[in-house]
């Protein structure tokens, strides 16, 4: 009997992999980590959906995640949900990296220029080019499986989710008309190696926490 593949399109295959290793998966116990989360969202998503029918905003969608799927993976990364046209990812878990924010921040730079690259077939096509928000954030997270008995993930939970999702909103503030944005928190700024070109964006007020968050700009 030829093996059905088809239920690996639901579920992350390689996150799988890796539970099972981890005494098949039920093992796993929810504890506190030092994680990089990306938000990452489509600029004026509803208004370049207009006039097109459900059959091409959901092959746009599918094609656009599918680029960003791609990069985050290539740098080690773990999709953690698509929210309509929005992704959400994290870096260092369940297998520990020497540098989440490294392997994060590459994954934004490949995302930006997958964007040009797509967005040059587009505007052959006579077709809206894409614009890209992204936030990213090092911080701890609760990192496990969490939710009911009978539908569990193995997802993050915390402050820092929420504090990325701040920054990739922040975008429309700092570039509201750049292909792509990219901005970090100072934490992941401070963890980055020489090789990555940066530039202060502000500190901003973020829903939940007392103190500003430092901001700075991932220049692609």
């Amino acid at each position: 009997m030829e093996e059905d593949h088809s239920f690996e399109t639901y579920v992350p295959r390689k996150l799988v992999q890796r539970l099972i290793k981890q005494e098949g998966g039920t093992g796993v116990v929810s504890e506190e980590r030092e994680l990089t989360v990306m938000f990452t969202d489509i600029a004026g998503f509803t208004s370049m959906c207009e006039g097109m029918s459900a059959k091409e905003v959901a092959d746009f969608i599918n094609e656009h995640l599918t680029l960003l799927a791609e990069c985050v993976e290539d740098e080690g990364g773990t999709i953690d949900k698509y929210i309509g046209d929005a992704l959400m990812a994290f870096w260092g878990t369940p297998e520990p990296l020497e540098n989440s924010a490294v392997r994060a921040c590459r994954a934004a730079q490949k995302i930006a220029e997958g964007v040009a690259d797509e967005n040059k077939r587009r505007v052959v096509a006579a077709k809206i080019p894409v614009r890209v928000r992204v936030g990213i954030h090092t911080g701890p997270l609760v990192v496990g499986n969490i939710g009911a008995p009978s539908r569990i993930n193995y997802t993050v939970v915390g402050d820092t989710v929420n504090t990325t999702q701040r920054l990739e909103s922040l975008g429309k503030e700092v570039a509201p008309d750049d292909e792509v944005i990219v901005l970090l928190s100072g934490s992941t700024r401070d963890a980055l190696p020489d090789e990555f070109s940066t530039s202060p964006a502000g500190s901003f007020h973020v829903k939940g926490r007392e103190e500003p968050v430092l901001v700075h700009r991932l220049l692609l």
